[in-house]
């Protein structure tokens, strides 16, 4: 299938029309970047309606900021570096919610398991065989830190240049090499505890 026909042949002239608010522009760029946007968006947030949340809003700073946009990045840089800002925005608003909630929750769950004697945590026996590996990897994705798992998707989902990255990021290479090195880590010290044959 042939790649489709856009009205604004390349970048510069789709940032050009951008600034001048054609309509086509952002048909284009919705039309050419909301999957990419989408998938970063879901594998930081791990909600499909936080996900769209934030591809709605990334698409909203665009239309109200592109004018004062210089240039001195790439467009789908750009368009990381803002979807990645309102992902971790609603994490940190995710986190302040569920964390009013924790202490009532801790005590709901310890009056109730003070109820049952003798209490202990069972698993089926066959849990990793009925688990989808790709489900697994996903758990693996969201245990990880934001920042760990933002320099991760990037780098090695989305196939970032490690300058990319850091710049996406606004931190140092160095920095951002370190920080996919640690969730390469996690993520391997998380699958291996998660893919380990079940014992009988």
């Amino acid at each position: 299938m042939s790649a489709p026909l856009y009205p604004y042949a390349d970048e510069d002239q789709l940032l050009d029309a951008l600034k001048q608010g054609q309509p086509q522009a952002y048909e284009q760029l919705i039309e050419q970047y909301a999957d990419t946007v989408y998938r970063v968006a879901y594998r930081l947030l791990q909600n499909p309606q936080d996900a769209e949340d934030a591809l709605q809003e990334t698409f909203l700073t665009v239309y109200l900021s592109v004018s004062q946009f210089r240039g001195d990045a790439k467009l789908n840089s750009w368009l990381y570096r803002i979807v990645t800002n309102k992902a971790l925005d609603i994490l940190r608003k995710r986190q302040r919610k569920s964390e009013a909630a924790t202490q009532a929750l801790d005590d709901l769950g310890e009056a109730m398991l003070e109820q049952i004697p003798d209490h202990q945590a069972v698993l089926p026996e066959d849990w990793v065989e009925r688990q989808d590996i790709h489900e697994i990897i996903e758990q693996g994705l969201a245990s990880l830190s934001p920042r760990l798992r933002t320099a991760f998707v990037l780098f090695e989902l989305e196939g970032l240049s490690m300058q990319e990255t850091a710049q996406v990021l606004n931190i140092s290479p160095s920095t951002a090499k370190v920080r996919v090195h640690r969730a390469r880590q996690a993520l391997r010290d998380f699958l291996t505890a998660h893919l380990s044959p079940v014992e009988e």
